[in-house]
């Protein structure tokens, strides 16, 4: 009798590709919880005024795409350099990186009056590249 080769094995890939898509949300949910205690008046440490919680929200939201995006582009079979998902995503990382750069050498003084304003906007291009990369795990095909 021979042996049948069609038998797959587990594949560990999706383990790995769902577990940082659920770690990248946990560290979202404690960006909104940053978020949500800064305007409540909350204090972290290391977090003492309306500016260094904008640099928190920028670690925080750079932390997220780290876990999730390098690891499905390098493991994921399904991830597609030039779908819209990721063009989009690219996009917002750059919007973020530039806006980051630019508020925090004044540059947008004119046109942003407060830290407050400043990580509302972080804040929502942040929570639509996570909402993007989310969708995106369960659209894109193979």
């Amino acid at each position: 009798m021979a042996e049948s080769t069609d038998t797959k094995s587990f594949d560990f890939t999706y383990v790995i590709v769902y577990t940082s898509a659920i770690l990248g949300a946990v560290v979202g949910g404690f960006a909104i919880w940053l978020f949500i205690s800064v305007f409540k008046g909350g204090n972290f440490p290391f977090v003492t005024n309306d500016r260094s919680a904008f640099i928190a929200l920028a670690i925080v939201g750079t932390t997220m795409c780290a876990l999730v995006y390098p690891i499905r582009a390098s493991l994921f079979k399904k991830f597609k350099w030039l779908s819209p998902f990721t063009l989009s995503a690219i996009f917002l990382g750059t919007l973020i990186v530039l806006f980051v750069i630019l508020y925090l050498t004044n540059l947008l003084n004119s046109i942003i009056s407060s830290d407050k304003i400043a990580m509302i906007i972080l804040g929502s291009i942040i929570l639509l590249k996570w909402i993007l990369a989310t969708v995106s795990l369960f659209v894109q095909k193979e």
